[in-house]
């Protein structure tokens, strides 16, 4: 059985004879008729009565002719529905993203996004990283953006795609000693509380890898798995914070916490993923909208710009 069988055989059925369904397809009447033989030794069913020149389907013939135009209409729609998926005039994305990604990187991009391409279909679903890549790997999610795991371990039927770098820091409230100073030493750590991240959050394994290499520890800590959480207990005073700058962007900015120089931490970063599988790719939405937050990404991961000195008074 194939496609052109059945096209015959509703074509049959639509003009009621072999001969005009051949003058309509520009075929023989002898070849129409090899097809419709053909077709039905596959089922192995008769699909018409033939009395003289006249055929009236059989009850296999009937249930054959309602499936096979159901399947006729969706293939003819294949060519525009293609074209209108390439244009992004229709499709649906589906996307998984960590909290740290719904918050800070995502909200601009898919906003630019809808207004260019109203007509696609967007869902997304927040959760920790074990999480959305279930949902990735289950299909029920096209791509997931998140924060790269350390120690990180590649799985095979995934691609990871770098969407940018976040600078980590260390951050502390305002009013705080090592916010008065802007620097603090490794051994003032005993005396002071650190807001530290736990569970599934992928922040942990840096903060804790950087602690343990250089020997530092905390008099006490507070632990929680929410990026936003810490910010705001370390906004609020419970103690210092290192994370991710972007995520305490706005609260460096408005003095609610300030940044807090502290050795050996110049070059730690986390990189943020697009990830996806191997083996389906993206659709055309998925590939439109991981280009729009690379770009986006280029913007918000760049370098803070420190604030220039005020010029002196003249005399």
């Amino acid at each position: 059985m194939n496609l052109h069988q059945l096209r015959i055989f509703c074509t049959i059925v639509e003009e009621g004879s072999f001969r005009q369904a051949a003058d309509r397809l520009f075929l023989s009447q002898p070849s129409v008729s090899q097809q419709v033989a053909a077709l039905e030794r596959s089922f192995e069913v008769r699909l018409f009565e033939r009395r003289g020149r006249s055929i009236t389907l059989t009850p296999e013939g009937r249930a054959l002719h309602v499936l096979a135009s159901e399947l006729l209409r969706q293939a003819d729609e294949i060519p525009s529905r293609f074209s209108d998926m390439r244009a992004l005039r229709s499709g649906r994305l589906e996307m998984g993203v960590s909290p740290f990604a719904g918050h800070h990187i995502l909200p601009g991009t898919l906003a630019s996004f809808r207004r260019e391409f109203p007509s696609v279909s967007v869902s997304v679903t927040s959760g920790n990283t074990t999480e959305i890549l279930r949902e990735l790997k289950r299909g029920d999610a096209e791509m997931v953006i998140m924060g790269k795991t350390f120690p990180f371990s590649r799985d095979p039927a995934l691609t990871y795609r770098p969407l940018g770098e976040d600078r980590l820091l260390l951050v502390a409230p305002a009013g705080h000693p090592w916010s008065d100073a802007g620097r603090a030493e490794h051994s003032d750590a005993g005396d002071q509380t650190l807001v530290r991240f736990g569970g599934d959050c992928p922040l942990a394994t840096y903060v804790d890898d950087f602690l343990l290499r250089n020997g530092i520890r905390f008099g006490a800590q507070v632990e929680t798995d929410e990026i936003e959480l810490a910010r705001r207990l370390a906004e609020a005073g419970t103690g210092v914070l290192i994370t991710s700058s972007l995520s305490v962007r706005g609260s460096l900015a408005s003095g609610r916490l300030a940044p807090v120089a502290f050795d050996g931490m110049e070059e730690m970063s986390w990189e943020i993923q697009c990830v996806y599988s191997s083996s389906k790719g993206l659709s055309y939405p998925g590939w439109e909208m991981v280009k729009r937050l690379e770009v986006a990404c280029r913007e918000l991961f760049k370098p803070l710009r420190a604030t220039p000195p005020t010029s002196p008074s003249s005399p």
